[in-house]
């Protein structure tokens, strides 16, 4: 796609994105470069993290069709079957990943780090139903 082409999609977009690190505070305009590898390099880390969110609680048909969508990462289930995680090998956004619990019978989506293993997800998710009770 050449410049013109971008220029002309972002015009007729109802959303303004440009990153910040292909603006040039000096020229006061955008330059199409980034200011360096290290602005570059945060503004995906910023990306990243805004990514990440808090578990919600979905009905088991959502939990399941994210089970069949791809196959799943890390699944992982604690020995009694009282909990169950898995996450999708496809990434949201650089390292951050949709990721599926299960505790009992009460289904949850979060977007967390693809590094996240089974014991850490489910006290997110329980951390975030301890907040919700109070």
């Amino acid at each position: 796609m050449n410049t013109q082409n971008v220029n002309t999609a972002a015009s007729e977009s109802s959303e303004t994105w440009v990153n910040p690190a292909f603006y040039s505070a000096t020229e006061g305009a955008f330059s199409g470069f980034p200011v360096s590898a290290e602005d570059d390099h945060n503004y995906w880390l910023r990306r990243e993290q805004a990514a990440v969110s808090a578990p919600k609680e979905i009905d088991v048909h959502r939990y399941h069709d994210a089970l069949g969508l791809m196959y799943p990462r890390c699944w992982a289930t604690s020995e009694n079957g009282e909990y169950e995680s898995f996450m999708l090998d496809e990434m949201y956004c650089g390292r951050v990943t949709e990721i599926f619990a299960r505790i009992g019978g009460r289904y949850y989506r979060l977007r967390d780090y693809s590094h996240l293993n089974h014991a850490q997800i489910m006290t997110r998710v329980k951390e975030e139903l301890a907040q919700k009770q109070k």
